[in-house]
């Protein structure tokens, strides 16, 4: 459905913006609205193509998935659906408990790593400036996060015994990928039209600000894949 919505949103701004280079409309700081069907701006979309794919959150969106794939995998979404929704503690075997014990330990290892990283002397995470922002923790958390996600998920997969060769454990890693693999057609669609809309001075035809540019491109990758995450 996005796909198709997307595509139909980039199909108006093509033929608002070959209007508006028709009539010579001019943007707020002067320069007259570039067409997207004209020679400049197809030779510019076809050279840029791949870079706007690759300059898109295409990163954050597998890894978002591969740590959704590990949790539901090895059960975690189960067990909080009925610990909390069925209000009914399920039962785990012996195995299965020594598991989680594990993988527990396992997990606040790696948060008092990135603590240590943060509050040592030498603060690794840190800027040079001994500050958060600006460091490797402000433009890394989401790799540390999907290190500590799936450290503890496949410590936990294994012990449990629900994985057992490499083969499985690579399945359970990708099968959200799988699930949401019509998203990434969308996703291609999705950065052609917000190249479109950057190219065209679109967002600055409407006053929006960088935070609302940010928040727009945010939602429009995001919200399909919420929406292919929640599907059955």
């Amino acid at each position: 459905m996005f796909s198709v919505v997307y595509t139909l949103l980039l199909f108006i701004l093509v033929m608002f913006s070959w209007i508006a280079s028709v009539y010579g409309f001019v943007l707020p700081d002067g320069e007259l609205m570039p067409s997207l069907l004209s020679s400049d701006s197809s030779r510019w979309f076809v050279r840029h193509s791949i870079e706007h794919i690759a300059s898109a959150p295409i990163v954050y969106v597998l890894l978002v998935l591969m740590m959704m794939s590990a949790i539901r995998s090895c059960g975690v979404v189960f067990y909080v659906k009925h610990l909390f929704l069925e209000r009914r503690r399920p039962s785990l075997t012996r195995r299965q408990q020594y598991a989680a014990r594990i993988a527990w330990v396992v997990f606040l290892v790696c948060i008092v790593l990135v603590l240590w990283g943060v509050l040592s002397p030498k603060g690794n995470l840190l800027s040079v400036t001994g500050h958060i922002a600006g460091g490797p923790l402000s433009s890394g958390w989401l790799f540390i996060l999907f290190v500590i996600v799936c450290a503890a998920s496949l410590v936990y997969g294994c012990l449990a015994g629900l994985w057992h060769t490499p083969q499985s454990i690579l399945k359970a890693f990708t099968t959200e990928i799988a699930r949401c693999s019509d998203y990434f057609v969308t996703y291609i669609i999705t950065s052609q039209l917000v190249a479109a809309l950057h190219y065209t001075h679109f967002f600055q035809l409407l006053g929006w600000g960088s935070s609302a540019v940010s928040l727009f491109t945010f939602l429009v990758y995001g919200v399909p894949l919420v929406s292919s995450l929640c599907r059955k």
